[in-house]
């Protein structure tokens, strides 16, 4: 009889530490998640925390906090115009750099030059597939 109380005390502390475990974990993933979710648009043009932090430390009233949110709007959509027009600029410099080394080399070079440039051409594509799905 004895034996049988401390068992039941084992297997009730097991589980109920199990299931804090359980519940911690869950808390943990739930904060990263949203956390997460902020990173979006928190770039140049400011995005959520910008305005969170404009919200929380200026403290403007509710008529222009929204106008606030109308200029960063605005603002966002110039920036994403200019970084369009940048990496267009550093593509057109990267073709460039590539054409100037690739007349360096021999042609055995060459082959292992044009390997290293198509990695680097997919991983702009992916990069540039990331931005597009951002907007």
């Amino acid at each position: 009889m004895k034996n049988l109380k401390v068992w039941t005390a084992f297997v009730l502390v097991f589980f109920l530490g199990a299931a804090c475990g359980v519940w911690g974990n869950s808390f943990v993933v739930k904060q990263r998640i949203a956390k997460f979710k902020e990173l979006k648009g928190t770039r140049f043009g400011g995005g959520k925390r910008f305005l969170r932090k404009i919200e929380s430390q200026v403290q403007p009233d509710a008529k222009t906090m929204k106008e606030i949110r109308r200029i960063v709007a605005v603002n966002q959509e110039h920036i994403r115009g200019v970084k369009d027009k940048a990496t267009d600029q550093v593509l057109e410099i990267f073709n460039t750099t590539e054409q100037e080394i690739n007349a360096l080399l021999t042609p055995e070079q060459q082959g292992r030059f044009a390997k290293i440039m198509e990695r680097i051409r997919k991983r702009i594509q992916r990069l540039k597939l990331l931005r597009s799905l951002q907007r």
